[in-house]
């Protein structure tokens, strides 16, 4: 009975994540069902791990148990690891700006979005404030230079990272890109807006998740990924 709870578990999770990543399935019944496998996996592993100690107290057999253990820990850790210790601490939003007062405005990633994901349109004054006080670290980035060469280290990082360009206004300063996160397939948009400032750029990023009321902090993680790399290579 146990190595098939932990096999339906196992499942579950797998079910879960692939119909996330293909998108066979709306979002919400994909995450239910990955979500469903998941606390399984948790109540499962913290069930064998107990019954492990009980049987090496009792000096009786206990390799099946530690095995299942290890199998239904393994997806939970996975996602503590990728989501981290502030990712469940984050805010319930889902649209990160390095300029909250004037954030870039999207024009090629609506053609890539499907009917029911998360509106483009910026979320106002009581979003900013969410922002503010969970990420004050996220701000304009300026760099010494043209606008041209602002915009070739942008595309040359975006580039870098595997992100998939959408579109490039030059005229603009935009330039639009998504990002594919590894572990459920989530498909984030960002834009990124360079602008001529005396004898530099300033340089600004806003990263939307197509799905979901909360990121868990992934959008604002990725949006200092880019401004590291886009240091290093400046």
């Amino acid at each position: 009975m146990l190595k098939i709870s932990a096999g339906a578990a196992l499942a579950l999770v797998i079910l879960g994540a692939v119909l996330q990543r293909l998108g066979w399935l709306p979002f919400p019944l994909a995450f239910y069902i990955f979500g469903l496998g998941l606390l399984l996996c948790a109540l499962l592993a913290l069930f064998t791990m107990g019954s492990v100690f009980r049987r090496l107290a009792r000096k009786q057999a206990y390799r099946t148990q530690l095995n299942i253990g290890f199998l239904t820990t393994v997806p939970v850790a996975l996602v503590l690891i990728t989501v981290g210790i502030d990712g469940f601490k984050a805010p319930p939003i889902h649209d990160i700006s390095t300029d909250v007062h004037d954030p870039p405005r999207f024009q090629f990633a609506q053609a890539q979005r499907r009917k029911g994901d998360n509106s483009l349109d910026y979320g106002g004054e009581e979003l900013a404030k969410q922002q503010a006080k969970a990420y004050p670290d996220l701000k304009t980035v300026y760099l010494p230079g043209t606008k041209e060469q602002g915009l070739a280290l942008v595309r040359g990082t975006v580039e870098g990272l595997g992100w998939k360009v959408l579109g490039e206004d030059i005229d603009a300063g935009l330039l639009e890109a998504a990002d594919t996160t590894p572990l459920m397939g989530f498909t984030d948009d960002v834009v990124i807006r360079v602008r001529a400032l005396n004898d530099g750029v300033l340089i600004d990023l806003r990263s939307v998740s197509r799905v979901g009321i909360s990121d868990l902090g992934a959008n604002a993680r990725r949006i200092r990924r880019f401004v590291q790399e886009l240091k290093l290579r400046y």
